[in-house]
């Protein structure tokens, strides 16, 4: 399936998102919160977070809390020494709209050679190459993580594993898209995890 994606495409979308986790970095590291979280959060520009603009929970997610919690959230995201504690950290924040899929988009977005993200797309793609590029198997999976009457703790649970479990995959979506881009003469994007992601959504797109 990798040969058939167009490796110019892919490259426009890393390349822009690129420049929003430059300019995300920036906004962070000088403390400009205001700024940072509305790009964060996808409001300001939806390729800032596409798991909130996706779904306006940009919106609903500052009306439930503040800035400032959010900006905290990020901040316990980019000091994080261990992937394995990345939902945890989200869950923990209780913030209201905001959990794996956005808050995973927000950890990748500021180290993205550290944190993937694990939204619809990603998860579709770890679960495609773990059964051997099978569309329809990855498919019937992904309707298994869809339930909205899980406990929150059961649902920490569900996706804790899943989101961890996707690494091995996504690491070798990326090596292989590297190798494809290459034959179609593309340079391919040196983040690791804002390559595959960008390699991830035209699968997704294309499936």
């Amino acid at each position: 399936m990798i040969n058939k994606l167009v490796f110019s495409e892919i490259k426009n979308h890393y390349d822009v998102r690129e420049s929003m986790h430059i300019q995300l970095r920036n906004d962070f590291s000088s403390k400009n919160i205001d700024a940072y979280v509305q790009n964060a959060l996808g409001i300001d520009d939806n390729c800032g977070n596409y798991s909130a603009s996706e779904h306006t929970l940009g919106p609903k997610i500052l009306f439930e809390t503040s800035i400032n919690r959010v900006y905290k959230l990020a901040a316990g995201l980019d000091k994080c020494e261990k992937k394995s504690h990345i939902p945890r950290i989200i869950y923990e924040s209780k913030i209201q709209f905001l959990k794996i899929s956005v808050g995973s988009e927000m950890a990748m977005m500021l180290r993205p050679n550290d944190f993937w993200v694990g939204n619809v797309r990603t998860i579709w793609t770890h679960l495609l190459v773990k059964h051997g590029w099978n569309k329809r198997r990855a498919n019937e999976e992904l309707e298994l993580y869809k339930d909205n009457d899980r406990s929150s703790e059961m649902d920490y649970n569900v996706w804790r594993e899943i989101y961890l479990s996707a690494e091995p995959n996504l690491l070798q979506i990326a090596e292989d898209g590297a190798l494809e881009a290459k034959k179609q003469g593309i340079i391919p994007g040196s983040l690791t995890f804002l390559w595959a992601d960008a390699i991830s959504s035209s699968l997704f797109d294309n499936k």
